[in-house]
């Protein structure tokens, strides 16, 4: 039998280490997600046939920026999570007369929604076998904070269903959502590995995800309808 160098036994257990390293994942525990999309509340469909919303901004939808990060809770035939949320809509559009007609004066209308979510996420076959693609749904709570704006970035009131009130407020309510996540991984392990390495990104994400928001205090006939169905694309990150 060769001998074994004994140079080569003393580098031994250092090269087990380091191969073990490299070959090493970071743990699971977080997924950031990062969304950009539109947005069209439904305030006209709640009016009887009044339609200030439509009048003031036309046919155009908020912009919508959002973030969403979760706690991963289990993990074994994919993964469930509880996570919480916040984003940014807004929509620019020009003031009424009294007859209707378009000013020059600019108003806007901006909105803050918060979400907590259940979430699962179908990873296990990304996990074992690297397929890229990975399904989710969420479900959860939503509360949006919002507050309409005259031409002086100020408050400006409203009229709903003939009642003035104050351009802000809160309104409650829920979500659902799913969507479909695409491992970037695949493209290149090195890069994954390295990216792990020195920042403990796990696993990077493209994603589309579809939301139905019911957001009208749970029905009441007396709330600012901020119910859509949106579509969102993004990055998500898992840590």
């Amino acid at each position: 039998m060769a001998r074994i160098p004994k140079a080569l036994i003393a580098l031994a257990p250092a090269l087990v280490l380091v191969t073990g390293s490299a070959r090493a994942e970071s743990p699971r525990t977080m997924m950031l997600e990062l969304h950009g999309g539109s947005y069209s509340p439904a305030v006209d469909a709640a009016l009887d046939g009044a339609t200030p919303w439509k009048d003031t901004f036309g046919a155009k939808s908020m912009t919508m920026l959002r973030m969403h990060l979760d706690y991963e809770l289990w993990q074994e035939v994919g993964t469930l999570a509880i996570g919480a949320g916040f984003g940014y809509g807004w929509i620019d559009g020009k003031a009424r007369d009294s007859a209707g007609e378009a000013t020059s004066d600019s108003v806007g209308f901006n909105i803050l929604p918060l979400q907590l979510s259940l979430v699962y996420r179908f990873d296990w076959a990304a996990q074992k076998y690297s397929v890229p693609l990975v399904p989710y749904a969420k479900v959860g709570l939503t509360g949006a904070f919002w507050w309409a704006t005259d031409g002086k970035d100020s408050i400006s009131n409203t009229q709903v269903s003939g009642d003035a009130r104050e351009g802000r407020g809160l309104t409650l309510g829920w979500h659902v959502a799913g969507g479909l996540m695409f491992l970037l991984d695949i493209f290149s392990s090195s890069m994954a590995a390295g990216f792990d390495n020195e920042s403990g990104v796990n696993n990077s994400y493209i994603f589309a995800e579809f939301q139905h928001s019911q957001v009208d205090d749970f029905g009441s006939s007396k709330s600012l309808d901020l119910s859509d169905n949106a579509l969102s694309f993004g990055l998500a990150f898992e840590f």
